[in-house]
């Protein structure tokens, strides 16, 4: 975890931002003072804190298990939500020695606090308030054609072996030549940024070029692939469930056949989620069928820019305006 402590002393509000999927702290501070998150909210007050995913470049160490075992990469998000939110949450706490804190989290780190808040009832007193940031849940609607390559993933104790490995490292593509071809006005600038809308949605107008090479130096950050073949299930089944092993290792692992769906109805911090037309990746029909299941919905928001997309929530040119803005008023009600 990072931290930037609060400005003004001690007993500050408390939040914790964490990233999604093939992302580090890294990405709420790389465009920066002006349009990072992190700075933004540091300067409206808060004690702010960054998780890092397990698996990330931030997070590889184990006590026991080096990267370059199988066994390491052996979790999807399920784990994440279970064992690491808690503990980064409970640290946060400790450390701040508040009671309970704002928890922010883009895509993924929409997915693992449902995990988190549907497993354990009882921490739900320790979030103030939840805004989700293109949060992940339900996954049907998923539009985008690298995920939609996902579904067509295997199940069995085979496929389970196979699945563990890491997918998009850091530094996959070396420093140096982002450096040089991605810069503004760069030899394959266009390339570059077609790039990330591969992974993002729509053309955006929202790319911000000259950010691309410390963008692209940063993210990917690395992830397991069963986190990507998790939401390919999630895509296939329409469900919000755990990892699917297949029939066998679903009755030892959970005693049913299938795998159990999370209670989304036990999650009583408040939410809200914030969404975008242009995101390929997490449409309005899912969010609204996990928020239609929540004791403590405070709203569905809407990004008021058709083209914006899965990663303008962090780095989009105009994200303060359209998103964080609001986000921070939000947050001042709670």
């Amino acid at each position: 975890m990072h931290c930037i402590p609060p400005r003004g002393g001690a007993n500050r509000p408390v939040v914790l931002l964490v990233n999604g999927l093939f992302c580090s702290s890294a990405d709420w501070v790389v465009t920066g003072p002006n349009n990072g998150l992190a700075y933004i909210l540091s300067d409206a007050g808060y004690d702010v804190w960054l998780g890092n995913t397990r698996g990330n470049v931030y997070s590889k160490r184990h006590l026991r298990l080096s990267p370059r075992d199988k066994q390491f990469w052996n979790y999807s998000w399920h784990e994440i939500g279970v064992y690491d939110v808690p503990a980064m949450v409970d640290h946060a706490l400790n450390v701040s020695r508040q009671r309970s804190l704002h928890y922010i989290g883009h895509s993924m780190g929409g997915t693992i606090f449902y995990v988190y808040a549907s497993t354990y009832p009882a921490y739900n007193s320790k979030i103030r308030l939840m805004v989700g940031l293109a949060p992940a849940s339900y996954n049907y609607y998923n539009s985008n054609p690298f995920f939609r390559i996902s579904s067509f993933s295997k199940v069995g104790a085979e496929a389970n072996m196979l699945y563990n490995s890491e997918i998009f490292p850091k530094d996959w593509v070396p420093p140096i030549l982002l450096q040089t071809f991605c810069r503004d006005m760069g030899l394959v600038q266009e390339l570059c940024s077609a790039g990330l809308l591969l992974l993002a949605g729509t053309n955006s107008t929202q790319t911000n070029k000259k950010s691309l090479p410390i963008i692209l130096s940063h993210f990917p950050a690395g992830a397991s692939l069963k986190s990507w073949v998790h939401y390919g299930q999630q895509l296939r089944s329409g469900k919000f469930r755990q990892y699917d092993h297949g029939r066998q290792l679903n009755l030892k692992l959970y005693g049913t056949a299938e795998p159990p769906e999370y209670n989304t109805t036990v999650i009583t911090a408040p939410v809200a989620s914030y969404i975008s037309d242009g995101d390929d990746l997490v449409k309005a029909k899912d969010v609204d069928k996990l928020h239609r299941t929540l004791r403590n919905s405070v709203g569905v928001f809407r990004v008021p820019l058709s083209t914006f997309n899965h990663f303008d929530f962090l780095w989009g040119v105009d994200v303060k305006s359209l998103v964080y803005d609001s986000v921070i008023d939000l947050m001042a009600r709670f």
